[in-house]
């Protein structure tokens, strides 16, 4: 008879021990097997005597034994014990019908949702160990069988997952080179809950794929990346066999990350605005974001912006739009990290302070001063300038945005001329809501409301809401600069997001040390995007336009913020 009394230095699996031991004790002595009938009966004065003596084996231990074909499976639902139950296993197994439910209400499972159940995986893996490996075999093709014929969840991936746990100990090759095929795609953007949930899975089945120990090493670099353990994620991907960027994982070549994914999430809340300016109840949100860290005590938070697709531009019927913001087009976007914020007067002076590169930078060069609030009188000279002075000190790629991605993010999914719906309010958005009489520019937008005008910028975030990929002030406060030099329309435009300047094809944007070199006697007008604390709500769209004649220009409603690109998105 197997005791699992034996001390163990991990805790985890000590508890597992125990637990399993708890569980055996219990059952032990309530159903015995009868050579009679190979069928197990509670213990009790009104069975017959001879029923109880001559069990077919002192050592056997019916539910002990069904507890360890029951840890193979990655989740338990009663409908699968009871075909696990009844499955011609060769010798099968012995216990009645209602060793189901004992072992679901167990100490050794726990309910995750309406009759599903999974057990802990330092549980599954002792009472694994109790099993031979053709028992193992026996269990994969009952697994596969069921996965194929009967099985049913609402849960998204379990499936998959089930039939990964049963393949790894029949094909563990083939299971291996599919899983790292998911965890490659899975890499090509932060998605992190799902890296951990991937990762989890494979941790589960180390033992069937222990001949397969790179796949195991990305999958523990992707959760620990996951939970934040930067350190331990870059040793741990710094542990598989490379060549250039990539490595071969299972069969399957991996592009690796320059840098873990940060797995950081945050919380926000965003608010839709009706054609009148009513304000609706906030929603809240959650998103991936990584913090840089500049020095002297401040930080740089970056969000994540998916892939996707949009319509760029305004659309003929929008209101007070110009036709330098037509013909709408459909552009694809690849996924990025923006500033969750402009750049404040914080970040510029940390970043100020580092090596020059080409240009000379002011410490604090804003007309309306404090930390918090965005940067401006920044030309778009200062802007390259303070993205190549970061992109040097963090080794990643700082940049401005192109005006597609400016435009993507911004919009985060929607189409009306603002982000949170048909019309502008102050109480969301630092603009002039007032009337202009000298420049009859209107305080207010379709029906909307007018409102005040602070004459001045706000700190970043003051307003509380963002939009829905979690970015703040993309409208007002100040004008954002692009990366783009000036054109006058759509037409002829590239469809892929990226920067459209035809004297540069040679994707010279993505290196701002370099670019600030080829571009020193460049005076094309380059874009602004957002408006600012100094515009009417027509300068405040989502697709509104703007530019200045010289990039060398800087005014007190001129800032931007940044984007970073990273090698595996």
């Amino acid at each position: 008879m197997i005791q699992f009394t034996e001390m163990v230095n991990d805790p985890k699996q000590q508890e597992a021990i125990n637990r399993i031991e708890a569980f055996r004790k219990r059952f032990q002595d309530l159903r015995t097997p009868t050579k009679e009938t190979g069928f197990f009966y509670e213990n009790s004065s009104s069975q017959p005597a001879d029923l109880v003596k001559n069990p077919v084996s002192e050592s056997y231990e019916p539910d002990l034994e069904f507890a360890r074909h029951a840890a193979f499976p990655l989740a338990l639902t009663p409908d699968l014990l009871y075909r696990l139950r009844d499955y011609p296993f060769q010798p099968r197994l012995q216990v009645p019908w209602i060793a189901v439910a004992d072992l679901l209400l167990s100490d050794l499972c726990s309910q995750v949702d309406r009759e599903l159940y999974e057990m802990d995986i330092a549980v599954r893996q002792e009472l694994l160990k109790g099993l031979s490996q053709e028992r193992l075999c026996e269990l994969s093709q009952f697994l596969l069988k069921y996965v194929r014929r009967n099985f049913q969840s609402n849960i998204t991936g379990l499936k998959q997952a089930q039939y990964w746990t049963a393949l790894a100990y029949v094909e563990p090759g083939k299971a291996a080179a599919e899983l790292t095929q998911t965890l490659s795609k899975l890499l090509q953007q932060p998605n992190l809950p799902q890296w951990l949930q991937k990762a989890s899975l494979v941790e589960t089945l180390a033992e069937p794929l222990r001949n397969f120990q790179p796949l195991l090493t990305l999958a523990e670099a992707m959760k620990q990346t996951a939970r934040g353990n930067y350190t331990q994620a870059t040793e741990l991907f710094d542990e598989l066999p490379k060549t250039g960027k990539s490595a071969v994982v299972a069969g399957v070549r991996v592009n690796l990350p320059t840098h873990p994914v940060p797995a950081k999430t945050f919380s926000f809340e965003t608010v839709s605005v009706n054609p009148q300016g009513k304000i609706s109840e906030p929603q809240t949100k959650e998103t991936a974001y990584f913090t840089e860290d500049l020095g002297a005590k401040t930080t740089l938070e970056m969000v994540y912006i998916p892939r996707g697709r949009f319509m760029m531009g305004a659309p003929e019927q929008e209101a007070e739009s110009y036709d330098n913001q037509k013909p709408q087009h459909q552009v694809s976007v690849k996924p990025f990290f923006m500033g969750k914020y402009p750049i404040t007067q914080a970040q510029w002076q940390a970043v100020a302070k580092l090596p020059k590169i080409h240009y000379d930078l002011k410490s604090n060069p804003s007309y309306f001063k404090g930390e918090n609030r965005p940067v401006e009188q920044v030309s778009w000279y200062q802007a390259i300038e303070f993205c190549a002075r970061l992109s040097q000190k963090t080794g990643k790629t700082y940049r401005l945005p192109s005006e597609a991605e400016w435009e993507y993010a911004c919009r985060a999914g929607t189409t009306t001329p603002f982000h949170f719906g048909e019309t502008i309010t102050t109480d969301l958005v630092n603009y002039r809501g007032t009337d202009d009489k000298d420049n009859k520019w209107s305080g207010s937008y379709g029906q909307g409301p007018k409102g005040i005008y602070r004459q001045e910028t706000t700190p970043v975030g003051s307003f509380g809401v963002a939009n829905a990929f979690g970015l703040y002030d993309m409208h007002g406060n100040v004008w954002e600069w692009c990366a783009d030099p000036w054109h006058d329309g759509y037409q002829g435009a590239p469809i892929d997001g990226t920067v459209w300047d035809e004297t540069c094809n040679d994707n010279r944007y993505q290196n701002y040390i370099d670019l600030l070199v080829n571009t020193i006697d460049d005076n094309r007008s380059r874009l602004l995007r957002g408006g600012s604390w100094y515009s009417s709500p027509r300068y405040c769209r989502s697709a509104i336009r703007y530019y200045y004649l010289a990039p060398a220009v800087n005014f007190s409603s001129f800032g931007f913020r940044v984007v970073c690109v990273i090698a595996w998105t």
